[in-house]
C-alpha cells in the first residue's frame, strides 16, 4: 500500500492543504502467482484432455465405432498414465496456488 499526496486546487478548498490518497498495491503483488496458477491450470487441463483424446476418442474414430470393441474400458488408463497423472497434479497445484494468491491478496488488504 502506498500513500501519495495531492495538491490539486479543484480538490482542496484553499489550495494549500494536502490530502493523502491511498493507492492499493496489494493485489498487484500477487499477480505473478495468479498468472502461474492460470498457466499451470491450463497446462494441466490440456494434458488431461489430451490423454482422454489419445486413450478414448482416437481409438473410437480409428476403429470406426465397432460395437465389439469398447475403448471406454480403457478409461481408467487416463488416471494412471503419466500425462494424466501429471495433468491432474498440475491442475490441483494451480488451484492451490490460485486460492493462496487470492486469499493473501485479500488478507493483506488494508
Amino acid at each position: 500500500m502506498a500513500l501519495t499526496v495531492s495538491k490539486s486546487p479543484s480538490l482542496v478548498p484553499n489550495g494549500t492543504d494536502k490530502y493523502p490518497f491511498l493507492i492499493e498495491l496489494t493485489a498487484k503483488r500477487w499477480k505473478g502467482l495468479i498468472l502461474l496458477a492460470f498457466v499451470l491450470g491450463f497446462l494441466g487441463i490440456f494434458l488431461f484432455f489430451w490423454q482422454v483424446w489419445a486413450i478414448v476418442y482416437k481409438p473410437l474414430i480409428e476403429s470406426g465405432f465397432v460395437l465389439g470393441a469398447s475403448p471406454l474400458s480403457n478409461f481408467t488408463q487416463i488416471f494412471t498414465s503419466l500425462a494424466g497423472v501429471l495433468g491432474c497434479f498440475m491442475f490441483i497445484t494451480a488451484m492451490v496456488i490460485g486460492f493462496y494468491a487470492r486469499f493473501m491478496a485479500w488478507w493483506r488488504h488494508g
